[in-house]
């Protein structure tokens, strides 16, 4: 109950967070750009106050951003995927950014290709995150393995990353360090 519409237009907002400061993250087709390898739109990292006014661009990312959620340090944690210069079918990993889209970093993966990581989500009283990590080029819905990562081992560190399920799942969420 209570539902209502925040944002409207001719541009699709999707995949929604809240963050620390009241305002929301979330997906937008608002940069108004194509991927460059086929016939479909980007969409990037925006936020917005809580009443749905004030849009802005987070990320000029020239292809798509996906699934942010919220760091325990207030942090945005989201898949980007990044071809600037390399393959465009190898690298959809882990980025962050502050809340007002400053510091845009590599959180995990960026180095080493494979995979679609989406839906990260921080692993309470843990330095991980819990993730899909959708073979190849990515999944329809997101499907994929269930997996974490800690960064404290650094972006690049394949031993840092754990697959967790052998069949695919969709939309994980980290309850405690042992339950999702």
């Amino acid at each position: 109950t209570g539902l209502r519409q925040l944002t409207d237009g001719i541009y699709d907002d999707i995949e929604p967070c809240y963050l620390p400061d009241g305002g929301i993250a979330f997906i937008s087709s608002r940069s108004r750009r194509w991927v460059q390898c086929m016939s479909s739109q980007v969409a990037t990292l925006h936020r917005c106050d809580a009443n749905g006014k004030g849009i802005r661009p987070l990320s000029a990312n020239v292809e798509m951003d996906n699934t942010p959620w919220v760091l325990p340090d207030g942090r945005i944690i989201y898949m980007r995927w990044e071809y600037v210069d390399r393959s465009q079918v190898q690298f959809h990993h882990l980025w962050t950014c502050n809340p007002d889209g400053t510091n845009q970093t590599v959180y995990y993966g960026n180095m080493h290709p494979g995979g679609a990581f989406l839906d990260a989500k921080p692993i309470p009283d843990t330095d991980a995150v819990l993730f899909i990590d959708s073979p190849g080029h990515g999944q329809r819905e997101h499907a994929g393995f269930v997996s974490t990562v800690s960064a404290k081992r650094g972006p690049d560190a394949l031993s840092a990353k754990r697959r967790i399920s052998s069949t695919e799942y969709r939309d994980p969420y980290p309850i405690a360090e042992d339950c999702f």
